[in-house]
């Protein structure tokens, strides 16, 4: 039987195919007198029977699609690769001696000091650890300018948004209960819940009296017949658009894996287009939080090149016990805010529905025991004894001592020479105090995410 060998083309080849297409992109140039006889002619070394002009007719442009530019791009081009000419860079050039004197704008701070308007942040977590909770409350607290737990609330961005002058109490809609509540816009993008368990939630947490709008992977399925991927360059300028045309100032991400489709995230020159786009968010003041997964070490999954633009990076790490409802676990900076500069204290929060659908948030300042403290070290990646004895001031008999219990209890893996995370989460949920002073509620939440 005969096996038919595929054609494989040559550079000469794919670029006279290349300059074909943009003719046949634009046939005015085709007609254009004095043309190059080898710009119309395939060459010498293109067999007729397996020459582009095998592909689809004429009716139908046989050129790849060029990429799609979100506003602000400069992808305009039509031909595939081509960009215009920049113009001269030197109007932008700004001497150091007036650069000090520049009037900048000030950024707005959306929750206490370590969330500002124009932010790129993560939150992960293990699976179950309460990541959507965590990425739905905050979101309703900034957009109605209210405090979370421990967290102050953005008063001034709220004002802001709300255009009420900031010296005229009277201009304060929050003065008048009659008068209409402003908001801050946000666009809460899931890409993974069941609609059912978004609806419970967001009745449970008051959603419908914040500015915040879903935007849900099953509407966007039944409406387009596909799901939505910021992988691809299309959906990322369908995205901006929507955040520039509603003028939200918030956008959650939930998540990374679910929403980034194609996408190896252990390789980072494939996130490089997503970043791109985050940093160009970015510019526009428009805050980014990007819900994502732990890996089995304990550490946000995939490529760390995407920690490098981010202001900041917070873990939720799962420390509810057999029997307690809801979801429960601490939250820890672990790329601490670039905002404050000094790193934000570990919360424990606790998120309970009672029988009433509504839903109970308990927040109350993490205190770690030095034993506590020390896998925690191990944890941050510090693996050797003497460095973490040095660090807490601790004898290095002591540091042993714990060491050595910690991976008996399964605490830590590794030896007592080089210690290592454990090989499950179980440090997370172990090695914080039982905490007893909550309420129980008989209506326990389906889903700890």
């Amino acid at each position: 039987m005969n096996l038919a060998t595929p054609f494989t083309p040559t550079a000469e080849e794919l670029e006279w195919y290349q300059r074909n297409c943009a003719r046949h992109e634009s046939p005015e140039d085709s007609a254009t007198p004095g043309a190059a006889a080898s710009d119309t002619a395939p060459p010498a070394t293109v067999a007729p029977a397996t020459a582009p002009a095998a592909a689809p007719s004429h009716t139908q442009s046989t050129a790849p699609a060029a990429p799609r530019a979100y506003p602000g791009s400069a992808l305009t081009a039509t031909v595939p690769g081509q960009r215009p000419p920049r113009p001269s860079l030197a109007p932008c050039v700004i001497r150091a001696a007036d650069f000090k004197h520049l009037k900048i704008k000030r950024r707005l701070a959306l929750m206490d000091t370590w969330l500002c308007e124009g932010d790129l942040g993560y939150i992960f977590a293990p699976r179950g650890a309460g990541k959507t909770w965590m990425a739905m409350a905050l979101p309703i607290a900034i957009s109605r300018g209210h405090p979370l737990g421990h967290w102050a609330d953005g008063a001034d961005a709220f004002r802001m948004c709300a255009s009420a002058p900031a010296d005229d109490p009277a201009a304060d809609p929050a003065a008048d209960p009659e008068s209409p509540r402003p908001y801050i816009p946000v666009l809460y993008v899931d890409g993974e819940m069941a609609q059912e368990k978004i609806q419970e939630r967001s009745e449970g947490l008051d959603l419908e009296l914040s500015g915040v709008d879903i935007l849900h992977h099953e509407t966007v399925f039944n409406h387009h017949g596909d799901s939505l991927n910021i992988g691809d360059p299309g959906d990322r300028e369908c995205l901006t658009k929507l955040l520039l045309e509603f003028g939200y100032k918030i956008l959650i991400l939930d998540n990374l894996r679910s929403l980034a489709s194609g996408i190896d995230e252990n390789k980072g020159m494939d996130y490089e287009p997503i970043a791109n786009w985050l940093l160009d968010l970015r510019r526009r003041q428009i805050t980014v939080i990007i819900v994502h997964h732990a890996g089995r070490n304990g550490c946000m999954r995939g490529h760390s090149k995407r920690e490098d633009a981010c202001a900041w990076i917070m873990e939720l790490r799962d420390i509810r016990q057999q029997g307690d409802p809801g979801a429960k676990f601490v939250s820890h900076f672990s790329k601490p805010s670039r905002n404050t500069g000094e790193p934000m204290p570990d919360l424990l929060w606790h998120f309970t529905t009672g029988k009433d659908g509504k839903t109970k948030i308990h927040c109350e300042t993490m205190q770690a025991t030095e034993y506590q403290q020390f896998i925690q070290h191990v944890l941050n990646g510090v693996t050797n004894q003497g460095d973490i004895a040095e660090m807490m001031g601790k004898a290095k008999g002591t540091i042993s001592k714990w060491a050595y219990k910690a991976i008996n209890d399964g605490l830590l893996s590794g030896s007592t020479r080089k210690l290592e995370p454990p090989r499950s989460n179980k440090a997370a949920c172990s090695y914080h105090e039982p905490d007893d002073t909550h309420e129980n509620w008989d209506n326990e939440i389906g889903e700890g995410d």
